[in-house]
């Protein structure tokens, strides 16, 4: 890298200096551009076909002032989707239209800010055969990994710290796999979405989410809220930690599966996941919120396994609801364990509400809160079909537990809740 002028002193921009080193390395047929220990401000860094980013230990990429990163893109259409999520190029790397890059090492990338808001670290729109692995991301202001109509692609062993936004996005990605990763953000730690920033439908199918460590102040793992015209397939994740983010007050939810705006959701499996201070366990909400939609009109949410989740100081009960006339089916959740806190729960059990004062919000942004107080204080369940919980304990101090009723289900179907109310 420093033969070409890259000077790593940590004030000078070195962002020329490294798209030569890129630019000369692709003309040759691609290949590894190596950065050695140092400290490297940068504006936007355009990666190409067939090269690895190679960050050592010991070297940082950070980035410079906004005026350094490329602008915003500019659409001829209406992209109906945050801003956040639609816009790619003002980023530090802007992985675009590619394939077989990487970017690893053992070093370390900088967004050098202190609050939301910026370009994102890094962006991958429309490629295919990206790894990132072995590199530690700080200081984000935006998604610090944010794929967009992508596959075949492969994050591994990725620390995420002091992210003010999202930490690791899919949106509209196939064949995916995130793993051995750790993420700390105030915003969701991993969440899938199937936007309309494109214009288009992007489906987001065939992700593998595994062995990773979430701590957040929003969401843990969360599908939407971004979630339509495209439709989410055969997505797994296994073998996870979630957690509040230290620092923090709020509980964060945790798991999050929502079809607000038109999406199929189908064939999930979630399996072996420890919460600890999350607010609701379990959240799957299809409604009607309609975002990029002429007419607002539910997708679906089907076919889902949820197994093996032991959850400690949870604050709110497990929901699953759907909207008048379209249901949430073939839900299967087992082997679940949860305790709830005393006093983070202490509000919602003693505010009592009864099934029919429970408001449908069909269009309101999604969340396990959106209801307010809900008349059960372990699980609620309203417009589903085949909906079969077993093998399940909620425990809850002895002094809350006869406030409210454990399990209400309101206009459901063909289902069977089967709770263990533990007393402790």
């Amino acid at each position: 890298m420093k033969d070409f002028g890259a000077t790593g002193n940590g004030t000078t921009n070195d962002a020329k200096a490294i798209d030569a080193a890129i630019v000369a390395c692709s003309k040759s047929g691609g290949g590894i551009v190596h950065f050695p220990p140092g400290r490297y401000i940068s504006g936007t860094i355009h990666v190409k076909s067939n090269i690895t980013v190679d960050i050592s230990p010991g070297a940082t990429i950070a980035m410079g002032s906004d005026d350094d990163v490329d602008d915003i893109e500019e659409l001829g259409y209406d992209p109906g989707a945050d801003h956040e999520t639609i816009y790619f190029r003002p980023s530090l790397f802007y992985l675009d239209g590619i394939e077989n890059a990487c970017i690893q090492g053992g070093g370390r990338i900088d967004g050098n800010r202190s609050r939301r808001l910026g370009p994102k670290t890094i962006a991958v729109k429309r490629c295919t055969r990206v790894t990132i692995r072995d590199i530690t991301i700080v200081n984000a202001p935006n998604y610090a990994i944010s794929f967009i109509d992508s596959e075949n692609l492969d994050v591994n062993n990725v620390r995420i710290a002091n992210a003010f936004a999202d930490g690791i996005d899919l949106d509209g990605c196939r064949f995916a796999r995130v793993s051995n990763c750790r993420v700390d953000s105030r915003d969701d730690a991993i969440c899938l979405k199937s936007s309309p920033a494109l214009g288009e439908q992007i489906d987001c199918a065939h992700v593998v989410i595994t062995n990773c460590i979430l701590l957040t102040s929003a969401t843990c793992f969360k599908l939407g809220t971004e979630s339509g015209p495209g439709d989410f397939t055969d997505i797994t994740v296994s073998n996870c930690t979630f957690a509040q983010l230290p620092g923090t007050n709020a509980h964060p939810g945790g798991i999050s599966i929502l079809s607000v705006d038109g999406a199929a959701i189908e064939r999930l499996a979630i399996a072996n996941i420890t919460m600890h201070q999350i607010s609701s366990p379990i959240c799957l909400r299809l409604g009607r919120r309609g975002r990029g939609q002429k007419t607002p009109t539910p997708g679906s949410l089907q076919d889902i396994s949820i197994t093996g989740i032991v959850a400690t100081d949870a604050s709110f009960p497990c929901v699953i609801s759907g909207v008048p006339g379209y249901r949430v089916k073939n839900v299967a959740i087992q082997d679940v364990g949860i305790s709830f806190d005393t006093a983070s729960a202490k509000h919602h059990v003693e505010t009592i509400v009864r099934p029919a004062d429970v408001p449908e919000f069909e269009d309101k942004y999604p969340d396990s809160g959106m209801f307010g107080a809900l008349p059960a204080w372990a699980f609620y369940c309203r417009h589903a079909d085949n909906v079969k919980v077993r093998r399940t304990q909620a425990r809850i101090d002895a002094s809350l537990a006869n406030k409210k009723d454990a399990v209400v289900l309101d206009d459901v179907l063909h289902s069977h809740v089967e709770i263990d109310k533990i007393l402790l």
